[in-house]
C-alpha cells in the first residue's frame, strides 16, 4: 500500500474519532441551547388582593328602635357628637340640629342617611356615624303550662318563634295543651289573639310563628 494511501486512511479515522467525540458536547451545547435559549416571559404578579374590611357587628337589616341607647355624631366634628336614647315615640333629640329627629324603623344606614340631610345646612360633606351602645330589651312573657313561666328574652338583631320561647320557657308540660297555643299581641292599639297548633310547627307542616316584642303566650289545660 503506498504511502499516499496510508495517509487517507489515517485522516479519514482520525476525522471519525474526532467526531465521535465531539457529539457528547453538541448535545450538551443543544441542551444548554434549550435551557439557557431565550428566557420565558415572566408572568405578571398577581396584585394582592385587597384586604377584606372586619365585618360589622351590627347587621344591616336591624332596624333600630325605641329605647335603643345609640352614639351619633359627624366625622371629625366633635361638637356633634351625642349619646341619646331613642324616645318611645321613635325620635331622638340631635341638640346640634335643634330638632327630634326620628330614626326608629329605619336600619342603621337609613338613620344615618336621614341626618346626614338634616346636616348638611351645616356641613359640606358631613358623615354620620351611628354605633349602638346598647340595644332596648325586647321580651315576650309567657304563662300556662310551661315549665318555667315568665319573661324570654329576645336576642338583639334575632328573631324570636314560638317553638323556641316555649322551649326558653321549659317546654309545654304534658299537661299543656298544643293544639291551641294562644299568643295576644296589640296591633293598631287594639288586642288580638292568635292561636297556633305546636304540634304542626313541631312536624315541618307549618313555619315556626315568629313573635314581636311584648308578645304574652298562654298555653292551657289540655284536660278543658
Amino acid at each position: 500500500m503506498s504511502s499516499g494511501s496510508k495517509f487517507i486512511r489515517f485522516l479519514g479515522r482520525s476525522l471519525c474519532l474526532l467526531a465521535l467525540a465531539s457529539l457528547p458536547l453538541l448535545a450538551v451545547d443543544k441542551d444548554e441551547t434549550l435551557q439557557v435559549g431565550k428566557p420565558r416571559a415572566e408572568e405578571p404578579t398577581k396584585p394582592a388582593e385587597p384586604t377584606k374590611p372586619a365585618e360589622v357587628t351590627t347587621k344591616s337589616s336591624y332596624c333600630l328602635r325605641a329605647r335603643d341607647f345609640i352614639k351619633v355624631g359627624v366625622i371629625n366634628e366633635a361638637d356633634t357628637l351625642i349619646e341619646r336614647r331613642i324616645n318611645p315615640d321613635g325620635t331622638i333629640d340631635i341638640p346640634f340640629l335643634k330638632a327630634l329627629v326620628p330614626i326608629a324603623g329605619l336600619t342603621i344606614t337609613e338613620a344615618q342617611a336621614e341626618i346626614t340631610k338634616r346636616y348638611r345646612r351645616y356641613f359640606k360633606e358631613p358623615q354620620v356615624v351611628i354605633t349602638i351602645v346598647t340595644y332596648a330589651e325586647r321580651r315576650v312573657y309567657v304563662s300556662g303550662y310551661v315549665g318555667k313561666p315568665g319573661p324570654v328574652n329576645i336576642p338583639p338583631e334575632e328573631n324570636l318563634t314560638l317553638g323556641k320561647a316555649l322551649s326558653m320557657a321549659g317546654g309545654i308540660l304534658a299537661r299543656g295543651r298544643r293544639s291551641d297555643v294562644a299568643i295576644k299581641r296589640m296591633r293598631d292599639g287594639k288586642l288580638v289573639t292568635i292561636v297556633k297548633d305546636v304540634r304542626k310547627i313541631d312536624s315541618g307542616d307549618e313555619p315556626d310563628f315568629v313573635l314581636e316584642d311584648d308578645d304574652a303566650i298562654y298555653v292551657d289545660d289540655s284536660k278543658f
